[in-house]
């Protein structure tokens, strides 16, 4: 029975990323059969490159992030997750309206499925920033990743991770849902606090090192 619904959430994850990467895929062919219609010599062939230039850009960052947020475990450390972070947001969302506050600690220790739970943590917190905001990441802390802007805790994805069934749940719900479950096995939960001008994701683990 775990198999089966662990095979719904898999489903449904493939359907919310398929979603999220169309818009790019999207532009990478308007781009390329404008170029086709127009020709190499057209005043619009610049425009064409340029889009289909930006447009594969934004795929390379987002695919990156997603492959370590959903990909196989110990594939990933904290070092590569910051930098796919940075540009998932700079290259990923080049119009986009959020910012990542991640300091870099050459110190700082970060297993490869803690990265990936980081991962999925920053991708909620975009979710509480529609309207983008800053999102900051501190590992050490409770609270790994506050969202700080208009924030709105009440978001589907957020709301997957109190999730009691991965029956039901929309593909958008199912990134909080995968959230909650790599959590839990990393021997922990996930607590939503909003309050002082922005949402907080805090992890809370069972036995503390």
């Amino acid at each position: 029975m775990t198999e089966v619904l662990e095979g719904v959430l898999a489903e449904l994850l493939c359907a919310r990323l398929c979603h999220d990467l169309a818009g790019a895929v999207g532009a990478v062919t308007a781009g390329a059969e404008l170029l086709a219609e127009e020709g190499s010599a057209s005043p619009m062939a610049a425009e064409a490159l340029d889009l289909m230039a930006t447009s594969a850009t934004s795929l390379a960052a987002r695919l990156r992030f997603l492959r370590l947020a959903v990909g196989p475990g110990n594939s990933g450390s904290g070092s590569q997750a910051r930098e796919l972070a940075i540009a998932y947001f700079l290259k990923g969302y080049p119009q986009g309206d959020w910012t990542l506050d991640w300091p870099l600690d050459p110190t700082a220790e970060l297993s490869a499925d803690h990265a990936k739970l980081l991962l999925n943590l920053i991708s909620l917190a975009q979710e509480c920033l529609p309207r983008g905001g800053r999102i900051e990441v501190r590992p050490d802390s409770a609270e790994m990743v506050t969202a700080r802007g208009a924030a709105n805790a009440q978001g589907e994805a957020v709301s997957g991770l109190k999730a009691m069934s991965f029956k039901g749940l929309t593909p958008r719900a199912a990134q909080g849902a995968y959230a909650g479950l790599l959590a839990a096995r990393l021997g922990g939960n996930i607590d939503v606090r909003q309050g002082d001008g922005g949402v907080a994701l805090v992890v809370n683990w069972k036995n503390p090192s």
